[in-house]
């Protein structure tokens, strides 16, 4: 069997049944983590704020009440005094006919700001997820790091006691005790560098996830989520990512606004029904009641600009939401580019780092073999096995670097939760109306933005 095979000894042992999953922590951060918690309370403000705007499609209802104490003089001719109770009572319901759209226009704004921010939640999701998926995968690959140092401690250990006994026998000198010691407080060093970098790992997964690792699972990305081609990773980049389906969201999301802004040039038309029932008006003792149904219309013919600044930006506004979708396009490519080249090139660089480990194997059994015959320096040998412990160590870290180019490959593609088998809460979803919105919006707006 070769030796890279066997170098993390935890790997071939099957984790205990209270381990928790890569899968089982990316669930159980997006119940609880403060940052997802935050993206989800603004997603569902938007949708209260959508509320709000609805309801000016409904009839607006008031109820107006008062009562006081009222006194009048007239000196008019018809000479008088009154000394009155004075009670009101009324009832407007106005229900709006024409805005200018500005209604239309600005429940369909917040409809895309609901699904943008959705896309925004899910965009955190995959980066927490990202970050979860890096932070377990270095847990797994320090507990390698600390056995390889434990190994590498214990080797130096029996060195030292062989050269001890060397040196009583006359064979060795004090020097070589003292070059082995040294070297074996180097490997100490390294042990508690790996322990201290578990401990900072675990802190960081805590606040990540909101509990600490009990034991671990060696995950496995799902190969048939890795794209053949860096063009087919950006094709998929293009299409699934949610920063981008955010950013033409949010550009149209900006054109409703810029439409809301115009409803300014236009008149508003109501129909208002008012009905009062008072008592003791004006002087006069007894009931004055009436009631009116009209047709009433409202035109702003001069408002010292504001209709016309607040529309021009509006369009400004619009045109900076294009440049984040463009900007958007740029870095999801690019990161997509840097995912690929990571995962290719260090699958390569891990070929290497295993043959490394072979031919560093041979020297230090080979010198070891020496050693003992006379023929290498104690020198010789300690630097073979230093030789051999980085060499496993650099291959342990290119074996756990490529699954976390895996992940970040796929997570370039905005389908790692996808990939994962994590279930997005059911409160992240869109109500049933905006979702068939969604989907007529997304044909749209994917074929005219994806292949920009």
């Amino acid at each position: 069997m070769r030796n890279y095979l066997v170098i993390p000894f935890f790997l071939s042992c099957s984790a205990s049944v209270q381990a928790l999953t890569l899968e089982q922590s990316i669930a159980q951060a997006m119940m609880n983590n403060p940052q997802l918690i935050q993206k989800y309370a603004h997603f569902e403000a938007k949708y209260k704020d959508k509320r709000a705007a609805f309801s000016d499609y409904l009839p607006q209802v008031s109820l107006y009440a008062a009562t006081g104490y009222e006194k009048i003089t007239n000196n008019n001719g018809l000479s008088y005094d009154s000394e009155l109770n004075r009670r009101e009572l009324g009832l407007r319901v106005t229900q709006s006919l024409f805005s200018g759209f500005e209604t239309v226009d600005e429940v369909a704004r917040l409809d895309y700001e609901i699904k943008a921010d959705q896309q925004a939640l899910i965009s955190a999701a995959e980066n927490l997820s990202l970050e979860i998926a890096q932070v377990y995968i270095d847990l797994f690959q320090t507990q390698g790091v600390i056995e390889l140092s434990e190994q590498n401690v214990k080797e130096h250990q029996e060195i030292l006691t062989n050269i001890q006994k060397r040196e009583n026998k006359g064979l060795s000198s004090a020097a070589d005790v003292a070059q082995v010691q040294s070297r074996l407080a180097t490997a100490q060093s390294s042990l508690l560098a790996a322990k201290n970098n578990s401990f900072d790992l675990k802190a960081q997964y805590f606040d990540l996830v909101g509990e600490y690792p009990i034991d671990l699972h060696n995950p496995q990305a799902d190969s048939n989520y890795l794209p053949s081609s860096l063009n087919i990773a950006i094709d998929r980049a293009k299409e699934n990512h949610p920063e981008i389906k955010a950013s033409i969201f949010d550009v149209q999301a900006a054109e409703k606004q810029m439409d809301r802004d115009k409803s300014g040039f236009w008149p508003k038309v109501d129909l208002e029904l008012d009905i009062n029932s008072n008592d003791n008006i004006g002087g006069f003792e007894g009931p004055d009641d009436d009631g009116r149904i009209m047709l009433t219309m409202s035109y702003d013919i001069y408002s010292g600009g504001r209709t016309k600044a607040k529309t021009e930006a509006s369009a400004w506004r619009k045109e900076e939401a294009k440049a984040i979708r463009d900007n958007t396009y740029r870095q999801v490519i690019e990161g997509t580019t840097l995912a690929w080249n990571a995962y290719h090139f260090v699958g390569e660089q891990k070929g290497f780092y295993r043959q490394n480990v072979d031919f560093a194997t041979q020297t230090e059994k080979g010198y070891m073999q020496q050693f003992v015959l006379g023929r290498r320096s104690l020198l010789d040998v300690l630097d073979s096995k230093i030789e051999l412990f980085n060499a496993r160590k650099n291959y342990l870290k290119a074996s756990f670097d490529e699954k976390k180019a895996r992940y970040r490959l796929i997570n370039a593609t905005g389908k790692l939760i996808e990939e994962l088998r994590v279930d997005t809460p059911d409160a992240w979803q869109l109500k049933d109306e905006d979702k068939q919105e969604q989907d007529h919006d997304e044909t749209s707006a994917n074929a005219q933005e994806v292949n920009k």
